[in-house]
């Protein structure tokens, strides 16, 4: 006998035309008639709304060319990676100290070679709570796309070494413990992430440039030559930032450590924008691009990483053989045209600004 009440039938017969019902255990099945799936969106949010209240999960997919609706019971979300994520979460509080650390006395000490006593520990303090803000603002912006369905889910945020492989973290990724509705939302949720992180890396490396010191550029030739400074692939906003408040004639700035925590703020920008699940351009590329196109892309996206930071790469290829669920409850419809266009527009405004460049 199954668990599902016959209303059920009643709920999705309202909003779609049945071919036929078999009833299991756990879960109901409905061959619907087929409709194109600009026509289902509506309909879907509909049913998911009315049987949502009564414990069940609806999800809409096509198999062989046949529209089907399955609704099952609802399973209970997994709770026991909350030791696991606050135990990571400090992990990672942890290295992006000893990373503003790193950043902070190998600058003091340059400058303290030029009779310059900067103070380290304010520094280090500045440039810590710098890089947990862009983290918190981060996060705080998936929580407020999700605020009108009163869901929130939990951070990860990932360790990371200290420059040049790292800035103390890599980023943070969202603890999903239920699919999605649809594409629609993945790309909401995904573009609030990667639009809160540009901005407030924009913002931090613009104040940290203001504080960067002018330097004679022979000095500044002079350590690298020595190994005591070098370059780092640097974000295309940032380089041209950097290029209007640089003095010009024989001095070049050293960047602060302000400055530096901004220019790593957003590489990880472009590093988490990259169409690769569980990162926020895994969301936004999978509800912009087809189906079946989206492995080549993923594959294309690593490749490119692994170019830039060996280690996430690493940790991006490991991501795409995890066992993910399935994303969204409604596998069939589509990103309307209008809201594709912008999201198209604003993904890769992001890749441009925050691409890393050689110098």
């Amino acid at each position: 006998m199954s668990k599902i009440p016959p209303s059920v039938e009643k709920i999705v017969s309202e909003s779609f035309e049945v071919l036929d019902v078999m009833y299991y255990p756990d879960s109901v099945e409905f061959i619907l008639s087929n409709l194109p799936p600009e026509d289902s969106r509506e309909r879907f949010i509909e049913i998911l709304n009315k049987v949502s209240s009564m414990e069940l999960t609806p999800k809409l997919y096509l198999e062989d060319d046949r529209l089907k609706l399955k609704i099952s019971v609802r399973e209970k979300p997994i709770t026991s990676r909350k030791n696991l994520i606050v135990v990571l979460n400090m992990l990672a509080i942890g290295t992006v100290f000893i990373s503003s650390w790193v950043v902070a006395s190998g600058t003091g000490k340059l400058l303290e070679g030029l009779g310059i006593h900067p103070n380290i520990m304010g520094d280090l303090l500045i440039s810590s709570a710098a890089m947990l803000a862009f983290l918190l603002i981060h996060g705080l912006a998936h929580t407020i796309e999700r605020w009108n369905e009163r869901k929130s889910w939990p951070s990860l945020f990932i360790p990371a070494p200290p420059p040049p492989l790292g800035f103390g973290t890599f980023g943070d990724i969202l603890v999903i413990d239920e699919p999605l509705v649809n594409r629609e939302e993945m790309l909401d949720l995904g573009l609030s992430g990667l639009l809160a992180g540009l901005t407030i890396s924009l913002i931090i490396s613009f104040l940290g440039l203001l504080q960067s010191p002018a330097v004679p550029s022979k000095v500044a030739e002079s350590w690298v030559k020595e190994g005591k400074a070098g370059y780092l692939p640097t974000p295309l906003i940032f380089f041209l930032m950097e290029r209007i408040l640089s003095p010009g004639g024989d001095k070049v700035l050293l960047l602060s450590p302000l400055a530096l925590t901004g220019m790593g703020a957003l590489l990880i920008t472009f590093l988490i924008s990259m169409p690769l699940m569980p990162w926020d351009g895994g969301y936004v590329a999978h509800s912009l691009i087809p189906r079946d196109k989206i492995r080549k892309v993923d594959w294309l996206a690593v490749i490119g990483v692994i170019l830039i930071n060996p280690i996430l790469g690493a940790l991006m290829l490991l991501s795409m053989f995890l066992p993910f669920k399935s994303i969204t409850l409604d596998e069939y419809s589509e990103v309307s045209l209008s809201k594709k266009k912008r999201g198209f527009i604003a993904y890769t405004l992001i890749l441009l600004l925050s691409i890393p460049i050689i110098q």
